[in-house]
C-alpha cells in the first residue's frame, strides 16, 4: 500500500521544551566537550574550519560576557534565598535566532500553545525538493492542497492532529483505490505489485519513522543477518494486512510467513530481546491457524513457543495449553507431562479461561500415554461442570484397544455414559464414531449393539437380550448398515459385519455383497480386488451348486453337499468380475467365467458378450470373437447384441487389424466386411432413436476405402443417410478425400496437400453456394447445417464413383447391394 505521510509521526505529539532552551543546552555541550579536549590533548596546527551550523560556532566575546552576568545573578539568587525557599523563573523565546525574555507563566503558556510552522514548512520542502520531475513536485503540491491545506493556518497542536486524521482518511482512500483496480488484474501481478508496496511499507523503517509495532528493528541487527530480518518483515507486513482486511488464512499465506520466519530464527536469536512482542504475537496468530490451512501447526508452534520462552515473552493460558499440545506432539511427552501437571493449579482452575481446553488436552495425552484412570479423572472434572461429554471419546477408542475382556466392558460402559448425558444431543456422526472404534479393533458384537442403539434410539438394549431379536437378524437391517459403512468408505469395517451377522446365521442379501465387491474393485488396491473376486466366486458357487441342486430334484436325485452358506450370485456379479477382466486383460478368467457362466444357466445379455469379445480381441483371437457371437446371436439366439456389440465388432476384421493387405487375401476381406454390415443393418433397431455413433460410422466408411470397394462405399454413404440419418461432416471428408485416417500437418508436404484438398472440396461446394462470390472459401462458408452435409455427400459420391458405363454400374451395384442386405432397404427392389 502507498506509505504512510512523513509528517504524521512528527507533529502528533506536543514538545515541552521551548526552542531557546534547547539552543542553551547544545551550547553548553559544546563548549564543555572543547573544553575537555583542549585539557588533555596538544593543539595541532590545521586551518580553522569555518562552521556554518549556528550551534555548534564558537562563542563571540559578547556572548560569553552576558553568560558570566548570569551565572553571577544566579549566585546572587541562591545567596539571597530564604529559609521558604523563594526563587524566581524567567522566561525566553526564541524566533529565528531572535531570543526575547517573555514577561511571565501566563505568557509563557501562551507560546507554548502556539505551533511553530517553521520546522513543518522546512519538512514539506525538503520533501518536495527530494523528488525527481516536476511533476512529481506538483503532484506532491497538490496532494498537500487537498489534505492539509494552508500551512500558514496551523496554530495549534489540534490542528495539527485534525491534519493527520486528515492525512490518514486520505491514505485509506488511496489504499481502497488500489484494492480496486489490483482486483482487476492477474493474480500473480496483483501479489507482485503488493509486495512492491510492503517494501515500500517496510523502509519507513529505515527513515527514521515509526513503523507498524509488529515490525523488528533492523537496524539491530549486521548486514549478513539485516536481509533476513528485511524479508521476514515484509511477509510480516503483507499477513497483518490480510488479517486487517479479515481475509482467511491460506496454506501459501503460512507457509510464506513460516519460511521467513525459519530462515531468520538464527538471526533473530542474537538480538531475542530487540524483537518486538507484536511481532511474536502477529507470528503466533498465523503459525496457530487451524490444520485445513495450516497442516505442520504443531511442529511450527514447538519452535516458535522455544523461541518466546527464550526471548521471555510472556504467554496467555491458551498459548500455554497449546505449547503443551505441540510439544506432546513432537515426542517430548515427559516433558509436555511435567509441564501440564505444573500448570493444574492456574490453568486447572475452575476459574481459568481455558479451564476447558487445559482438562481436554489432559485427557488426550492421558489416552495417548494409556494412563486411562488419569484420563477419566480429567474427564470427570470437565463433566462434573456440564461440559459436552463427548470428551469420553478418546477414552473410549483407548480402552476398545486394550484388548481385554475388563477394557472391553469399560468401553460399553463409558459409551452408554457418553450417550445418557448427550442424550438428544447424540448425533448420527458420533454413532459412527463409537462403531468405527469397535469396528476397527475387532469388536464387531459391540459395534452391532452401538448401530441397534442408533438405529431404535436406545429401546433396544442388545446386552439384556438373549437371543438376536427379528427386528436385527434380517437382510434389511443388514442392508442399511453396510450402506451407512460403504458410503462412509469404510470397507474393511463393512466385512467384518458381513461375517459376524453371517456366523449368527443372518446372511446379507446378493445385491448388499454386490455393493461390496465392486466398491473393492473401485478402490484398486490388489488386496481389496482379491477379496472381491473371492467372494463374486463364492457366490457364483452357490449359484452353480443351486442349479445342480434343482436338476437332481427334478430328476428325483438325492442331494450330496450341503448348500453353501452365501448368497447365491445374481446376473450383477457376472458382470462386476467380467468387467474387472476385461479392464485387466484377464483373458484366462475371462473364459472361467465365461463357463461358469454357463454353469449357472444365466441368460447371455449383450454386455457379457460384449465383455468376452472385447477379451478375444484384446488376447488377438478375433476370429473367435466372430464365432462367438454368430454362434450366441446368429446359431443359437440366446442372446441379443446392441450398439456396443458392433462396435467391438468392427475391430474384428483383417481391415481393422491388419496395416497392408495382400492382393490375395483382398477379395475375402471384403466379403467378410459386406456381411458385418449386412448383420449390423439387421439389428438397426438396437441403435438409439438419434442415430448411429460417428466413430462407428467413420470406421464403416474408411474400411471400404481401404479395400478400395466403391460400390460398397457410396452404398454405405446411402444407407448411413436414409437409415441413420448420418451425414459426413468436414473432417471425415477430407480424410477420405486424402487418404488416410488421420490429419496430419507436422511437415511442409503435409501442410500443402492438406491445403490443396480443402481448396479442392471448397471448390467444389461453391458450385452448390445460392449467389457466386470470388472467393470458393467464402462460397463454401455459405453452406452451413444440413445443406452443407448434403454438399459433402454429393461430393463424396462423385469422388468415389467407379469408373464404368451406367448399365455396368447399376448391374454391379445391386449385386453389392444383394451381398450388404440393403437391396429392398434402398428401394432397389421397386425400381425393378
Amino acid at each position: 500500500m502507498p506509505c504512510r505521510p512523513l509528517l504524521l509521526d512528527r507533529w502528533v505529539q506536543n514538545r515541552s521544551i521551548c526552542q531557546s532552551c534547547l539552543y542553551s543546552l547544545q551550547r553548553k555541550a559544546f563548549h564543555l566537550q572543547a573544553a575537555s579536549y583542549k585539557s588533555h590533548t596538544p593543539r595541532r596546527p590545521q586551518g580553522r574550519t569555518q562552521l556554518s551550523d549556528p550551534v555548534s560556532r564558537q562563542a563571540s566575546p559578547r556572548e560569553l560576557n552576558r553568560y558570566l552576568e548570569g551565572i553571577k545573578e544566579l549566585q546572587r539568587s541562591q545567596n539571597s534565598q530564604s529559609d521558604d525557599d523563594n526563587f524566581s523563573v524567567r522566561y525566553f523565546e526564541e524566533d529565528e535566532g531572535q531570543r526575547t525574555e517573555l514577561e511571565g507563566e501566563d505568557e509563557f503558556n501562551d507560546s507554548m500553545s502556539k505551533l511553530d510552522r517553521s520546522e513543518l514548512k522546512n519538512i514539506l520542502l525538503n520533501i518536495r525538493d527530494a523528488l525527481g520531475s516536476d511533476q512529481d513536485k506538483e503532484s506532491f503540491q497538490a496532494v498537500m492542497r487537498e489534505v492539509c491545506g494552508e500551512s500558514n493556518k496551523l496554530s495549534s497542536v489540534a490542528d495539527v492532529e485534525k491534519l493527520v486524521a486528515r492525512s490518514e482518511a486520505y491514505s485509506k482512500e488511496i489504499n481502497t483505490k488500489v484494492e480496486k483496480h489490483l482486483a482487476e488484474l492477474p493474480s500473480e501481478l496483483a501479489d507482485e505489485i503488493r509486495n512492491e508496496f510492503a517494501s515500500l511499507n517496510a523502509s519507513e523503517e529505515g527513515d527514521g519513522l515509526d513503523g507498524p509495532p509488529y515490525l523488528l528493528p533492523e537496524k539491530e541487527w549486521k548486514k549478513p543477518h539485516r536481509e533476513k530480518v528485511q524479508r521476514l518483515n515484509k511477509v510480516l507486513l503483507i499477513v497483518n494486512r490480510d488479517l486487517r482486511r479479515e481475509q482467511a488464512l491460506t496454506k501459501s499465506t503460512v507457509s510464506a510467513v513460516y519460511k521467513a520466519y525459519f530462515t531468520a530464527r538464527r538471526s533473530m536469536s542474537l538480538a531475542f530481546s530487540k524483537v518486538p512482542v507484536a511481532a511474536w504475537e502477529l507470528l503466533w496468530r498465523v503459525l496457530s491457524a487451524d490444520e485445513s490451512v495450516h497442516p505442520n501447526r504443531m511442529t511450527h508452534i514447538s519452535w516458535l513457543a522455544r523461541d518466546m520462552m527464550a526471548a521471555k515473552v510472556p504467554m496467555d493460558g491458551s498459548q500455554q495449553v497449546l505449547v503443551m499440545e505441540a510439544v506432546f506432539v513432537a515426542g517430548e511427552d515427559s516433558m509436555a507431562m511435567k509441564s501440564w501437571r505444573k500448570s493444574t493449579t492456574a490453568l486447572g482452575d475452575e476459574d481459568s479461561q481455558c479451564f476447558q481446553e487445559f482438562w481436554e488436552l489432559g485427557v488426550r495425552m492421558f489416552c495417548q500415554l494409556g494412563e486411562l484412570d488419569e484420563a477419566e479423572s480429567a474427564a470427570d472434572r470437565l463433566l462434573a461442570k456440564g461440559l459436552d461429554a463427548r470428551i469420553l471419546m478418546p477414552i473410549i477408542r483407548t480402552l476398545t484397544e486394550k484388548g481385554t475382556v475388563e477394557s472391553q466392558n469399560r468401553a460399553w460402559e463409558q459409551y452408554r455414559r457418553m450417550r445418557s448425558l448427550l442424550g438428544k444431543d447424540m448425533q448420527l456422526e458420533d454413532y459412527d464414531q463409537v462403531i468405527s472404534y469397535f469396528l476397527t479393533t475387532h469388536k464387531t458384537e459391540l459395534a452391532l449393539y452401538a448401530f441397534v442403539d442408533m438405529m431404535f434410539d436406545g429401546s433396544i438394549d442388545m446386552t439384556q437380550q438373549k437371543e438376536m431379536p427379528a427386528t436385527v437378524a434380517n437382510k434389511y437391517f443388514i442392508g442399511k448398515w453396510l450402506k451407512r459403512l460403504m458410503g462412509a468408505g469404510d470397507l474393511v469395517g463393512a466385512w467384518r459385519v458381513v461375517e459376524f451377522m453371517r456366523s449368527k446365521g443372518v446372511s446379507a442379501a446378493p445385491i448388499q455383497l454386490n455393493g461390496l465387491v465392486g466398491a473393492w474393485m473401485r478402490s484398486g488396491g490388489a488386496q481389496d480386488v482379491e477379496k472381491a473376486e473371492r467372494l463374486a466366486w463364492d457366490m457364483i458357487e452357490s449359484r452353480i451348486r443351486f442349479v445342480d441342486d434343482r436338476r437332481r430334484k427334478a430328476y428325483h436325485e438325492p442331494q450330496t453337499k450341503p448348500p453353501p452358506p452365501w448368497p447365491r450370485a445374481t446376473h450383477e456379479t457376472f458382470v462386476l468380475l467380467a468387467a474387472s477382466y476385461s479392464v485387466r486383460s484377464l483373458h484366462d478368467k475371462m473364459l472361467l467365467l465365461w463357463e461358469a457362466f454357463n454353469s449357472a444357466e444365466m441368460s447371455a445379455d449383450a454386455f457379457m458378450m460384449n465383455q468376452l469379445l472385447e477379451s478375444y480381441i484384446q488376447a488377438g483371437r478375433p476370429n473367435d470373437a466372430l464365432q462367438l457371437y454368430y454362434d450366441l446371436v446368429v446359431d443359437q439366439k440366446k442372446a441379443t447384441p446392441d450398439s456396443h456389440t458392433f462396435s467391438t465388432l468392427w475391430k474384428t476384421l483383417a481391415v481393422s487389424r491388419l496395416h497392408v493387405l495382400s492382393p490375395e487375401i483382398l477379395p475375402e476381406a471384403r466379403r467378410e466386411t459386406r456381411r458385418l454390415f449386412q448383420e449390423t443393418i439387421r439389428y438397426r433397431h438396437v441403435f438409439p432413436p438419434e442415430g448411429m455413433d460417428g466413430q462407428l460410422a467413420r470406421k464403416m466408411l474408411h474400411s471400404f476405402r481401404i479395400l478400395k470397394d466403391n460400390h460398397a462405399l457410396l452404398l454405405t454413404l446411402l444407407t448411413l443417410h436414409r437409415i441413420f440419418n448420418y451425414l459426413p461432416t468436414d473432417a471425415l471428408t477430407l480424410e477420405l478425400s486424402l487418404g488416410t485416417t488421420k490429419l496430419r500437418w507436422n511437415t511442409r508436404p503435409q501442410r500443402r496437400a492438406l491445403l490443396a484438398a480443402k481448396h479442392d472440396i471448397d471448390t467444389e461446394l461453391s458450385s452448390s453456394a445460392s449467389a457466386p462470390v470470388d472467393n470458393a472459401a467464402d462460397a463454401a462458408d455459405e453452406l452451413q447445417g444440413e445443406q452443407r452435409g448434403l454438399a459433402l455427400l454429393a461430393l463424396l459420391r462423385s469422388r468415389f464413383r467407379p469408373e464404368a458405363e451406367d448399365d455396368v454400374l447399376v448391374r454391379e451395384g445391386v449385386e453389392v447391394a444383394r451381398e450388404m442386405g440393403v437391396f429392398e432397404l434402398l428401394g432397389f427392389a421397386e425400381e425393378e
